[in-house]
């Protein structure tokens, strides 16, 4: 028996070999169905995808046989990876290279074969698909042509295999980079929210002894003024904090205190706050409320701190003593209430409205408004989930002549499992 010597490029062979990480793994259909077509066109009981290991060949497809390998020294395929033709033996028997081969004299007993290279990414030669036959044959010269087609098949479905893998293997390393990246974000969220937390305290108390030092009688103007600034600072981080913790929880809405209450009282309630921040600012303010409903089943402080909100971003984007704000409430049909915020202030196009309540920050490609930027993005956020919660809606439309109308529309008394205090 004839040993075949070692491939020329043996190393680098391997080495690709190696990389196609195919060696030992389970049968698949699309090699299967090309071995079977093989022994179908050339008429042989035994075909096989043959790849050669180091010491063994080791079949990645085979019809017509059991076992699932053989040393590489009694190999026809390693004989037959020297070349880049078809290697055929018609007659083992009398053929010095393999008369007295195991696989010839015993089990299973080969006296026909022929082999066509099958090549990796590399271009050095893998394996071969090969027939195999009891007797001694020849093929005709279209077998041997359909022999070499299906062999460039077997070198497709190795390709594709190897560009699933890398795929996969791709998706892997995406999906762990975006589990690190979310980790991450979760850590700074967490980090994030315990220290808006723990500023909510003292803000509290700046607040309290603010509102002290301004019903204190016969202080000096200056000291009204610094008051002023001190309390309208605080209340605006305030608001920002709490906005940033509401805005960037979870997708689920706000959990609600749904309780009976007049309108009337809390627009009253928020009109005089927002004129009291128009003492050192005389923007002009008006109210238009018209109810025919003013009994309301709803959060009440999330829908004081929605329209606080509101009524800030138009105290931030008007000009000072020559813009109107403008409260409004109306029952626009029965069930239904209709809150608006006017203001004279700058436009919103039409591209910037579909990611003005969004609390991200845009990228370079979403077109931005300078009307929701920063807290006031967080602001607006928050006021759209808390307008959701309660099963409303909140949209933004132009103020003819000029200028925004903030937009609130929500049931009166609105039913369901959320509302857990009606």
């Amino acid at each position: 028996m004839k040993v075949a010597p070692p491939h020329p490029q043996e190393e680098a062979r391997l080495a690709a070999l190696d990389t196609l990480e195919i060696l030992d793994t389970l049968p698949e259909a699309g090699f299967d169905e090309l071995t079977r077509l093989a022994s179908q066109l050339c008429g042989t009981p035994i075909a096989l995808v043959s790849l050669v290991d180091h010491y063994r060949q080791w079949f990645k497809s085979r019809i017509g046989l059991d076992t699932p390998e053989t040393p590489r020294e009694m190999a026809f395929c390693a004989h037959a990876i020297l070349g880049e033709q078809l290697f055929v033996v018609e007659d083992a028997h009398s053929d010095e290279r393999f008369h007295d081969n195991p696989l010839v004299t015993g089990g299973p007993r080969m006296r026909f074969y022929a082999g066509i290279p099958i090549k990796g990414a590399s271009g050095l030669n893998m394996g071969t698909l090969c027939v195999i036959d009891h007797q001694p044959r020849h093929l005709t010269p279209d077998q041997q042509h359909a022999l070499g087609i299906l062999g460039h098949q077997v070198e497709a479905q190795l390709q594709l295999r190897l560009r699933v893998r890398e795929l996969e293997r791709r998706e892997e390393q995406l999906r762990s980079q975006r589990d690190t990246l979310a980790n991450v974000q979760r850590q700074k969220d967490e980090l994030l929210h315990k220290v808006m937390r723990d500023f909510r305290a003292p803000l509290s108390g700046i607040l309290t002894n603010a509102a002290f030092t301004l019903y204190r009688p016969h202080l000096p103007e200056e000291v009204l003024r610094a008051t002023r600034d001190i309390r309208d600072a605080a209340d605006s981080l305030h608001r920002t904090v709490s906005n940033l913790l509401d805005a960037s929880g979870d997708e689920e809405s706000l959990p609600l205190n749904a309780t009976p209450f007049d309108v009337h009282l809390l627009l009253s309630e928020v009109a005089r706050d927002f004129q009291q921040r128009l003492v050192s600012a005389p923007r002009r303010f008006t109210q238009a409320v018209k109810l025919v409903e003013p009994l309301v089943t709803a959060d009440r402080e999330l829908l004081r701190r929605t329209l606080v909100n509101l009524l800030d971003n138009a105290f931030q984007f008007t000009a000072l003593g020559s813009s109107r704000v403008t409260l409004e409430a109306t029952n626009p049909e029965p069930g239904l209430l209709e809150l608006r915020v006017r203001d004279e202030g700058p436009a919103i196009s039409p591209a910037a409205r579909a990611h003005l309540f969004d609390a991200h920050l845009p990228d370079a490609h979403t077109p931005g408004s300078g009307r929701a930027e920063g807290g006031n993005r967080l602001a607006l956020a928050f006021c759209r989930r808390a307008i959701q919660a309660h099963g409303g809606w909140l949209w933004v439309e132009d103020n003819h002549p000029k200028g925004v109308a903030f937009c609130i529309r929500l049931p009166v008394r609105p039913h369901g499992p959320l509302f857990s205090g009606s």
